[in-house]
């Protein structure tokens, strides 16, 4: 009864307040106490409305603005937090398979499918296994026998971008066997200047398990040298943790980061016909890849190599 009683007194003293300068019967400049009080409490109540105005500028869908090199803000044009358990989200990503993209790595039959690949509580996950038994591996460029599935998923067909940052977080398998083999890189959506590695490749983390603290940036492309292409460099010390690895790119140079690092940065030179912003010019997807190294090499699947195997992703990241 009292407050409203106060309520009630305070908005007449306003309102002749209010009426009492308009009619000029108060000095220019001069403003009664209660319309003063009013405007000391709007103000008040809008200093909230202008933080969440703030936060909500330095943030986007990528989350926190980052910062360029430049100083200014990069813009984020894709972002997936797997939120949303299943199948990765089909307008994001496509599931690769080798019965139909003819696309296999190292004698790895790459399947979709809940076996090989998922989306649970927020991570997705890319699984190499062991079917336990050879089995033909369909594929339209050759058939192949094999016991070994993998994962690869990529944005074709759903998103491509020349220049700008690309970024996973993600962890790696837990062993230093030799066998598995995981990827975080980028291949172009068209062969603009001819099938690979004519029209560039482009590798932001790439990892072998019998050397499991390398996790090397590459670039593919005519005229590419072995030991000035690849960040040998970049390494991580417990690739079971998740790291955040990623690339900044523009026309002139491509720069390499783990965790925020810089490990690795290159100015491309290719050969022949190509100059320079060439091939890495035009627009790449994302791929990622999780599989087993069935070459024969050294770093050759054998009975010790721990399978099944999980690449699991925490988000993908992109900026403009």
């Amino acid at each position: 009864m009292f407050q409203r009683r106060a309520r009630v007194r305070r908005a007449a003293v306003v309102a002749v307040a209010s009426a009492t300068v308009a009619l000029g019967l108060l000095p220019a400049g001069m403003t009664a106490p209660g319309a003063q009080a009013s405007a000391t409490e709007t103000a008040s109540a809008a200093v909230p409305q202008q933080v969440k105005q703030t936060v909500a500028a330095r943030r986007d869908a990528c989350g926190r603005k980052i910062r360029k090199r430049s100083g200014r803000r990069w813009r984020c044009t894709f972002v997936d937090n797997f939120s949303r358990s299943g199948q990765p989200d089909e307008d994001k990503w496509l599931s690769g398979e080798t019965l139909w993209s003819g696309f296999s790595v190292e004698g790895t039959c790459i399947k979709a499918g809940k076996r090989n690949v998922k989306v649970r509580r927020g991570k997705m996950v890319l699984k190499a296994r062991d079917e336990g038994s050879s089995f033909t591996c369909k594929n339209p460029l050759a058939d192949f026998d094999t016991r070994y599935t993998g994962a690869s998923v990529g944005t074709r067909g759903r998103f491509s971008q020349a220049y700008g940052r690309f970024e996973v977080r993600a962890k790696l398998p837990a062993t230093n066997r030799p066998g598995l083999h995981a990827a975080f890189w980028l291949y172009p959506t068209e062969h603009t200047y001819g099938r690979w590695p004519n029209s560039g490749e482009i590798d932001i983390a790439e990892w072998w398990s019998g050397t499991p603290r390398r996790v090397l940036p590459s670039l593919h492309y005519p005229g590419r040298k072995y030991w000035a292409d690849t960040g040998w460099w970049c390494r991580v010390r417990d690739v079971n943790k998740f790291h955040t690895y990623a690339i900044e790119w523009n026309r002139r140079v491509m720069r390499f980061y783990q965790d925020g690092r810089q490990c690795w940065k290159r100015k491309w030179q290719p050969t022949g016909v190509l100059e320079a912003p060439q091939p890495f010019d035009h627009p790449f997807n994302i791929a990622l890849t999780m599989a087993v190294d069935n070459s024969g090499g050294r770093n050759g699947v054998t009975a010790r190599t721990k399978l099944p195997a999980k690449f699991v992703i925490d988000h993908v990241k992109v900026w403009k």
